[in-house]
């Protein structure tokens, strides 16, 4: 139960919305499906006098151009999971969605621009769009810019989103050449968080691209993107390097109960190895 008072807006245009947002900035959040900022607040983990609701703005679309899908920052994982656009299109980001911990009540309830707004180093959202080269759309009273994944998780629970800005859409860039995909996560238990996030895509040809993104283990994702020419993807020489790549920007990494910084560190080189040797197995397959 949320012990705190707080007045609730459902406004129903983006420029309502972001005029709440300006006029109550530093005092207003934005709640999407509520999956985790609802267990903040009933835990006094945050405290908010205005809370800003979505639901009338119609941001649960998944839209197909010809040089990116367009993802509404309501859409819910259920609905990444039924679209044939992201079936076909987005292979990775329809991984993440299968194997977000809860089942249907989270599937339905969750969504995607929620995961990327509140930022939880846990969550599975963060590595897979990092990997994807999304972009974030962030709405204000001013206009709409474009943040980079790269640029737009700063640290945990934090993010390149001012005060009087709201995520509205979510821009994935269509890929140019073949590429195979692959997302796994490790958890001590079926139903937690994980502690290692590992996302990854392998781009066909001469020469060979990899981009890599590392999610759970560190305060934001870690991005290594390498291309490998002659030889390309045999060997082990490969490997060696993206992983040393990695942990080299992983930096202290994080810690909650689940898992302290330094035993993520220790899973964190072979849960690289045995995603990237999936995706390969796949090219071989």
């Amino acid at each position: 139960m949320i012990g705190e008072v707080f007045e609730f807006h459902r406004p129903a245009s983006l420029k309502e919305a972001a005029g709440l947002l300006r006029q109550f900035a530093g005092e207003a959040t934005v709640i999407g499906g509520g999956t985790m900022l609802v267990p903040a607040m009933s835990a006094n983990q945050v405290r908010w006098k205005h809370v800003v609701g979505l639901s009338r703005l119609h941001l649960d679309t998944v839209v197909l151009t010809d040089t990116h899908v367009r993802i509404g920052a309501m859409t819910s994982y259920a609905q990444l999971l039924a679209s044939p656009v992201v079936a076909e299109h987005l292979p990775l980001l329809r991984m993440m969605a299968e194997q977000v911990t809860g089942g249907p009540s989270i599937w339905n309830q969750g969504t995607l621009g929620g995961s990327a707004a509140f930022a939880n180093p846990a969550s599975d959202a963060p590595a897979c769009l990092c990997a994807l080269e999304a972009a974030f759309l962030l709405h204000s009273a001013d206009g709409t810019r474009s943040v980079a994944a790269g640029d737009y998780f700063l640290g945990a629970f934090h993010t390149a989103r001012r005060p009087d800005e709201l995520l509205t859409h979510i821009e994935i860039p269509l890929a140019r050449a073949p590429e195979v995909w692959r997302y796994q996560k490790y958890k001590p238990c079926a139903s937690s968080w994980p502690i290692v996030a590992v996302a990854c895509a392998v781009r066909l040809g001469e020469p060979a691209r990899v981009r890599l993104a590392v999610g759970a283990a560190t305060p934001r994702p870690v991005v290594v993107s390498r291309a490998f020419p002659g030889a390309g993807l045999h060997g082990d020489a490969w490997l060696d390097a993206i992983v040393a790549e990695t942990m080299a920007g992983a930096g202290e990494g994080w810690s909650d109960e689940l898992a302290d910084a330094s035993y993520r560190r220790a899973v964190l080189p072979a849960a690289i190895r045995r995603n990237l040797r999936a995706a390969i197995e796949e090219v071989d397959a």
